[in-house]
């Protein structure tokens, strides 16, 4: 069973569901009805306190806030993997992440999972872009959140590399 949190944040409103293996939703509130919030562990709170600076424009290291990816496909899982390797102000083409994930001519279906992608930010859809430029459908809710976020990681001086705490 999972349960809800809502924060707000630069960005917007945002609403996790997360189980005891991580968070398996993370979306735009604007999004999906807002719902309960849940008292939330000191892992969660840690994540929350990282997605806020980040989206301050603070970029932070999320790759190891813990997900739950069990409603994923395998290959959705290997996508998921490659963009939660990419750094901020890092952007790959739909190609560039079918090569990675060892499908190469799969970039529909690299769009198709980022389309789907159920945990945005943490697994970073914003920063697959069009192989000419910054377009390309994106997960993220609009395309200005995308632009603004791409736009916020750009000119990281530095990461916070401290694992989160569970």
């Amino acid at each position: 069973m999972s349960q809800v949190l809502t924060v707000v944040t630069a960005l917007g409103r945002l609403r996790l569901d997360w189980t005891p293996e991580g968070i398996r939703i993370l979306r735009f509130a604007d999004q999906i009805d807002s719902g309960e919030s849940a008292s939330a562990p000191a892992w969660i709170q840690d994540a929350v306190r990282r997605l806020m600076a980040h989206l301050a424009g603070r970029p932070q290291d999320l790759s190891r806030i813990p997900l739950d990816l069990s409603g994923l496909t395998p290959f959705q899982r290997r996508v998921t993997e490659v963009l939660r390797a990419t750094r901020p102000g890092q952007t790959l083409s739909y190609g560039d992440v079918a090569l990675l994930c060892g499908h190469p001519g799969a970039a529909r279906a690299v769009g198709q999972a980022v389309k789907a992608n159920p945990i945005l930010i943490l697994v970073p859809c914003h920063r697959v872009v069009a192989a000419k430029g910054p377009g390309g459908w994106s997960a993220f809710g609009t395309p200005e959140r995308k632009a603004r976020l791409l736009e916020l990681e750009r000119p990281h001086t530095g990461l916070d590399d401290a694992p989160p705490a569970r």
